[in-house]
């Protein structure tokens, strides 16, 4: 995958988990207070076990956990978070 910009994510506000475990995304220029995390289920991981992976990763960067929530429609987790 191509690594995550800070322009990308400025827009976006949303990043893959797995990009966040990957190391693709830089996080220097990210304007916002306010980012949302999302995973989707795997055939070796569940989508929860990979999204609170990349939330623990991203604690140590400044970043809390506000929220989880789930999109019936689309299988996918959501965790809500903030800078510190």
């Amino acid at each position: 995958m191509s690594p995550v910009t800070p322009q990308k994510l400025a827009q976006a506000r949303v990043v893959a988990a797995d990009a966040v475990l990957r190391n693709e995304v830089d996080f220097r220029g990210y304007p916002h207070r306010h980012l949302a995390v999302a995973a989707r289920p795997r055939l070796s991981t569940s989508g929860v076990t990979q999204l609170l992976e990349a939330v623990e990763y991203l604690t140590h960067y400044g970043w809390e956990l506000v929220n989880v929530s789930s999109s019936s429609n689309s299988a996918l987790f959501y965790a809500f978070l903030r800078r510190r």
